[in-house]
């Protein structure tokens, strides 16, 4: 997605955009040109953004099972080499899209990516912990 042109991009986001305004503002073409502007401005934000979220949400996760799979490693180096890779992926995305045309290379977006793989990586090694300490019966809950 990061090598789509601007106007490919908008596009695309644009049609989800659509879709959600006329789920969400049953009465849209009511209001004014004004209204319908910020509101679509706005949606189209927090689609954007929660696409970049999710995408580096999914790439935690097999960043992390992939890590995983180094058992020679301890389970701190593992899981921390996975954000390490999200994160520098996420910097090295941001500065590909500087390149592309009508793209640009923004540090909320490589926080938002790396949020998004670090929640993923936060709650897979929750979830481990928590099965390894039922194992071990140090949890009963």
């Amino acid at each position: 997605m990061s090598a789509q042109p601007a106007k490919e991009s908008s596009r695309l986001s644009g049609g989800i955009v659509t879709k959600v305004i006329s789920v969400v503002f049953s009465d849209f073409e009511d209001l004014s040109a004004e209204r319908q502007t910020s509101i679509t401005d706005t949606v189209t934000l927090i689609v954007r953004k929660t696409a970049h979220f999710l995408e580096y949400f999914i790439l935690g996760l097999l960043a992390f099972v992939t890590a995983n799979t180094f058992r020679k490693y301890n389970f701190f180096v593992r899981t921390s080499s996975a954000a390490a890779f999200c994160a520098l992926y996420a910097v090295s995305d941001e500065i590909h899209q500087y390149f592309v045309p009508g793209r640009a290379c923004r540090f909320g977006d490589i926080c938002i990516d790396t949020a998004g793989s670090i929640l993923a990586i936060v709650l897979l090694t929750s979830i481990v912990t928590i099965k390894k300490k039922r194992k071990s019966g140090e949890f009963n809950a």
